[in-house]
C-alpha cells in the first residue's frame, strides 16, 4: 500500500512515551475509576469529533488509500477478524470456515442476521459480488492483490460461499480481515469505482450520512447493528450516536481544538513533537506498532545506477537508522531490523545486514567505480556521470536519508509526482528509489511487493536474475504453505535475500500516535485500524 502517512518530525527526546507492549492497546488508560465503571446503559449517545490532517480522498478503502484506518473500518465489516493479541483469525461475518490441505479452497459459513444500511441481507451471493468487484480497474492495489489468483467462487446455499484458487494461498484468511475487503451491499459492489469512492453502503456499526470533500465526513449509528467480533465483548449497536471527521490541515489548530475538547475529542497521526504538549494538557496518548512493514525503500534494479549490487548494498548500510528515527519521528518509530515489523507473526531478524557502516559503504561505491571527483562532493563514474538517484517523495524522513547518503557521495533528488499519478508513477519504474508501506499482519506482504510471478515486483528484478528467481520462488512458496514452522523458514530465507541483495532498504517500523480527550473512553486501536464500536464520551 502506498502511504500518505505524514512524518512526525523534530520531537524532543523527552516527548516520546514508552511503546505499548502489544499492537492492541486501549485508549482508556487515563480514565478515572468512576469513568471506567460507568454502566454500559449510560454510555449511549453523543457525537465524537475526530480531526484529520487531510481529506482521505474517499470513503471506500478498496478504492482509496489510508481511509481503511479510519472511516472505512466503521462502515464495512470483514468476513473474519484478526486478533492482535493471539495473532489468530476469528469469526466475524463468517461464523466458521474450512481450508483445504493445499490452501486452494476456502469454504465459509455466513451469519444469517447481518444486514446493510439499505436493509438488504448479507448472503453468499453478496460476498461473491464483493470479491469479484475487487478485480476491476481502479481498485486499490492492496485490495486487488488479495483476490488475485481466484479461479472460481461458488454459492452452494444462501449462507455458504466457497472460494477456490488456481494456486495455494496461505495468506487469504488474514488478508480478508483487512478493511479494504470490507463487505458492502451488492448495490455498492456493482457501482462504478469512481462512485464507490464517494459513497458506500456497508455492514458496519455506522453508515455514511455525509461526505463533503476537504471539509467533513459524517457517520451515523446503525441502531440495528449486533454482530461485532467477540474480541470487543460488545452486544448491540455502538454507543456513539454520531462520528464527525473534520479536515483540519494545520497541526496547531488541530491540537488546540482537541486540547479545548469542544470542537474535537480525538486526533489521529499525531506529530511526535507535540506529544509532550498534548500529554501535559491532560490528553490520553496511545501508540501502536505497525504489524507489517513501515518505511521501506524498494531499489530499482533496472536503474543504470542500481544494477550493481554493491551500490545497493552501500545504500543499505549507509542508513543510520537510529539517527533516522530520532530525527524523523522524535525516536517514536523503531529502527527496522528486517523487511517485517517485530509485531508480524513471521518477523525475521536480518539486522546483521543492516548495521550502519559508512566506511564500508564508501568502499563498496569505490569498488563499483564511483569515485568522488566532483566539486559538489557527488561521486562520478569513469564517464563522468554523477551518482544521482530520484525518489518520489519529499518529507522529513526522505530528507534525513538525503543528508545521510550525501555524506557517502550520493545525491538523492526528491521529486514527488502529482498525488493523482502516484500509484502509476511508482509502478512504472521511472524512479531509482521508491517507497512502500504495508499494514497487513501477514508475511505475504513481501510477495505482494516483490514477487515477480505473482506480485508487483517493486524492485523490477530482471527475468534473468538468478537470485531474483530464487527470491520469487521462496515468496510464492511461503504463500502456499500452511505449516507455520515451514512457512517461517521460507520467510526467513526470502527476507535474507531481500536485505542481503538490497532489493529493498528497510528503514523504520512506524508507530502510530493517537491523542484524545479524557472524556473519550474505550477507543481501541487494533493493529493500525480505528474501531469505534466500544467508544463512548463522558458528560462534560
Amino acid at each position: 500500500m502506498f502511504s500518505s502517512r505524514p512524518w512526525r518530525r523534530l520531537a524532543t527526546a523527552g516527548a516520546a512515551l514508552a511503546l505499548l507492549a502489544t499492537a492492541a492497546c486501549s485508549g482508556s488508560g487515563g480514565q478515572s475509576e468512576t469513568a471506567a465503571n460507568v454502566a454500559k446503559k449510560d454510555r449511549y449517545g453523543g457525537t465524537l469529533n475526530i480531526g484529520l490532517s487531510a481529506d482521505p480522498g474517499g470513503v471506500d478503502a478498496a478504492v482509496v488509500n489510508q481511509v481503511w484506518r479510519t472511516v472505512a473500518r466503521s462502515l464495512a465489516d470483514s468476513l473474519v477478524f484478526y486478533n492482535p493479541e493471539t495473532k489468530k483469525v476469528e469469526p466475524w461475518l463468517a461464523t466458521s470456515w474450512t481450508v483445504s490441505d493445499d490452501a486452494r479452497r476456502y469454504a465459509f459459513e455466513l451469519r444469517d442476521d447481518v444486514t446493510f444500511h439499505d436493509g438488504t441481507k448479507l448472503t453468499a451471493k453478496v460476498v461473491k459480488a464483493n470479491l469479484e468487484s475487487l478485480n476491476r480497474p481502479g481498485i486499490h492495489s492492496s485490495a486487488k492483490t488479495i483476490v488475485q489468483g481466484i479461479s472460481r467462487i461458488t454459492t452452494p446455499s444462501e449462507n455458504k460461499v466457497t472460494v477456490e484458487f488456481a494456486e495455494p494461498n496461505a495468506a487469504f484468511l488474514t488478508s480478508l480481515s483487512r478493511a479494504y475487503v470490507g463487505i458492502v451491499s451488492e448495490k455498492t459492489a456493482e457501482l462504478p469505482v469512481e462512485k464507490r469512492q464517494k459513497w458506500l453502503d456497508g455492514s458496519g456499526p455506522f453508515y455514511l450520512e455525509e461526505y463533503t470533500p476537504n471539509q467533513r465526513i459524517v457517520l451515523k449509528k446503525r441502531k440495528d447493528y449486533d454482530w461485532a467480533p467477540k474480541y470487543f465483548e460488545h452486544n448491540g449497536p455502538a454507543y456513539l450516536d454520531q462520528v464527525v471527521y473534520k479536515i483540519i490541515p494545520e497541526d496547531s489548530v488541530r491540537n488546540g481544538a482537541v486540547i479545548g475538547g469542544d470542537e474535537l475529542q480525538f486526533i489521529y497521526w499525531v506529530n511526535a513533537k507535540y506529544v509532550a504538549q498534548l500529554e501535559g494538557a491532560g490528553l490520553t496518548i496511545s501508540k501502536t506498532l505497525n504489524p507489517a512493514t513501515g518505511l521501506e525503500l524498494p531499489l530499482n534494479t533496472s536503474s543504470r545506477f542500481l544494477k550493481d549490487v554493491r551500490v545497493r548494498q552501500a545504500l543499505q548500510i549507509g542508513v543510520d537508522r537510529e539517527q533516522f528515527v530520532k530525527i524523523a519521528s522524535g525516536g517514536v518509530d523503531q529502527p527496522a531490523t528486517g523487511p517485517l515489523s517485530k509485531d508480524n507473526p513471521h518477523y525475521s531478524d536480518q539486522s546483521r545486514f543492516l548495521e550502519y557502516d559508512a566506511k564500508k559503504a564508501k568502499s563498496l561505491l569505490e569498488q563499483a567505480g564511483w569515485t568522488r571527483t566532483g566539486s559538489d562532493g557527488i561521486r562520478r563514474n569513469a564517464d563522468g556521470e554523477r551518482l544521482s538517484l530520484r525518489a518520489p517523495r519529499d518529507d522529513a524522513g526522505m530528507q534525513v536519508l538525503q543528508d545521510q547518503w550525501k555524506k557517502l557521495g550520493i545525491e538523492l533528488v526528491l521529486d514527488p509526482p502529482l498525488a493523482a499519478e502516484a500509484n502509476e508513477a511508482l509502478l512504472s519504474g521511472e524512479y531509482d528509489v521508491a517507497y512502500w508501506y504495508a499494514s497487513s499482519p501477514d508475511p505475504d506482504v513481501l510477495r505482494a511487493n516483490y514477487g515477480t510471478t505473482d506480485g508487483s515486483d517493486r524492485s523490477f528484478v530482471a527475468d534473468g536474475d538468478k537470485t531474483g528467481k530464487e527470491l520469487d520462488k521462496l515468496l510464492q512458496e511461503q504463500n502456499q504453505t500452511i505449516d507455520k514452522d515451514k512457512r517461517q523458514e521460507l520467510v526467513d530465507q526470502a527476507s535474507r535475500i531481500l536485505v542481503e541483495q538490497a532489493y529493498e532498504v528497510p528503514v523504520s517500523n512506524d508507530v502510530d500516535i493517537w491523542a484524545h480527550s479524557p472524556r473519550l473512553h474505550d477507543i481501541t486501536p487494533v493493529g493500525l485500524d480505528q474501531y469505534l464500536i466500544n467508544a463512548w464520551l463522558a458528560e462534560k
